[in-house]
């Protein structure tokens, strides 16, 4: 059976979202301009950056054009899409599909700090209103 773009979006490593998410501020962009988004200190080579744009681009999640010789890759998917597939994914693999479960290990985290715990109720309140009106 083929896979769906959520099933690719699961198997993403760390540095396959990195990229993804420097390519999705950017727009669009050459393996050149993803590499100066990355910090100095942790740059990996451009045939490491190359080789996953090329992956994520068989994975169906980049697109490119080619501009003269050099391919110009592109997000195929708004970093928003991105984000909900992950946390859809983490959801069912590491908390069983329990929302409840999911928000008290988030909770547990040391940057929930007040003003975050407020942002968080100010959210919980804006989708209860949402669903009312629903």
């Amino acid at each position: 059976m083929p896979r769906t773009r959520s099933d690719r979006l699961a198997d993403l490593g760390e540095l396959q979202l990195q990229v993804l998410q420097l390519l999705s501020d950017a727009g669009e962009g050459t393996v050149y301009d993803v590499l100066e988004r990355f910090p100095d200190a942790h740059r990996p080579r451009y045939t490491t950056v190359l080789t996953v744009l090329r992956n994520l681009e068989k994975k169906g999640l980049v697109g490119h054009r080619t501009m003269d010789r050099t391919y110009v890759f592109r997000p195929v998917m708004e970093p928003q899409q991105v984000r909900s597939q992950v946390l859809r994914d983490v959801l069912e693999r590491a908390f069983g599909g329990s929302p409840h479960d999911l928000m008290a290990a988030l909770l547990d985290v040391d940057a929930v700090t007040p003003e975050v715990l407020a942002e968080l109720k100010a959210l919980i309140v804006e989708r209860e209103v949402r669903q009312d009106d629903r």
